[in-house]
């Protein structure tokens, strides 16, 4: 008797080995959720608000978490290993949406949705579609009308560009295209009420420039052609739209 109480004890509990399994395991969504919006918050805190910050959880099971996300996306946004994992600004589409996005060995980036690894029923994250992953989506299939009008508006000015608010001359990366008299947002709901679609109930694919794109081939071709006949711009620096609810 003994020497079998000698051999139990030099083994794991159930909880230590409850617990290394846990380690093993991508973390829950909750924890996520909660994870996105502590460090979503602390970008904002500033003034201007952080493109990036560092996203410093040692605990967090990154690699668990890029595996469980459709494939093939998982293994091309884990690549050749995690470096770090960052928040960071989606750049050019969206102004002011942030997703998490994996610093690789390499130094290469990758975006990624974490609630992509969580289609199952108990998270009924594929039920519908997020507002912000939509307008991502709706953005990036016109990004190219709006860099036309910018390489347009370049050439008619001799390759300088001005802003139109405050008439100010602006290098090409410091010029941003917005969307004027009419706003994006109404624009977007004339097309929608136009077509009767809800706009949470347009369903995604992953795109890997961009983090979504239109999964509906048809309505994508719809909404490009809608967008072209009756979107109007101007140009504006980066400072003034920052000033400006939307673009």
């Amino acid at each position: 008797m003994p020497s079998l109480l000698k051999a139990r004890a030099g083994k794991p509990s159930v909880t230590e080995m409850k617990s290394q399994l846990s380690a093993l395991r991508k973390p829950s969504a909750a924890l996520l959720e909660a994870l996105f919006t502590k460090y979503h918050q602390i970008c904002l805190a500033h003034d201007p608000p952080l493109k990036e910050v560092h996203v410093a959880e040692p605990d967090i099971n990154w690699k668990a978490l890029i595996l469980s996300l459709p494939s093939p996306e998982n293994t091309k946004v884990l690549g050749c290993g995690i470096r770090r994992v960052l928040l960071k600004r989606a750049e050019c589409v969206y102004d002011g949406i942030y997703r998490f996005h994996v610093e690789r060995r390499d130094l290469t980036q990758a975006m990624f949705e974490f609630r992509d690894a969580y289609d199952d029923p108990y998270h009924h994250y594929k039920d519908k579609s997020f507002k912000d992953d939509v307008d991502t989506a709706l953005r990036a299939a016109v990004l190219s009308h709006l860099v036309q009008f910018k390489e347009l508006h370049c050439k008619d000015s001799q390759m300088e560009l001005v802003s139109h608010i405050s008439g100010i001359a602006l290098p090409w990366e410091k010029a941003v295209v917005q969307h004027f008299p009419v706003t994006f947002r109404l624009l977007l709901d004339s097309f929608l009420n136009e077509n009767q679609i809800i706009l949470e109930n347009i369903q995604l694919d992953y795109c890997e420039d961009h983090g979504y794109k239109i999964k509906d081939v048809e309505l994508r071709d719809k909404w490009r052609l809608y967008h072209r006949s009756h979107a109007q711009y101007r140009i504006i620096s980066t400072d003034e739209a920052m000033e400006q609810d939307h673009l």
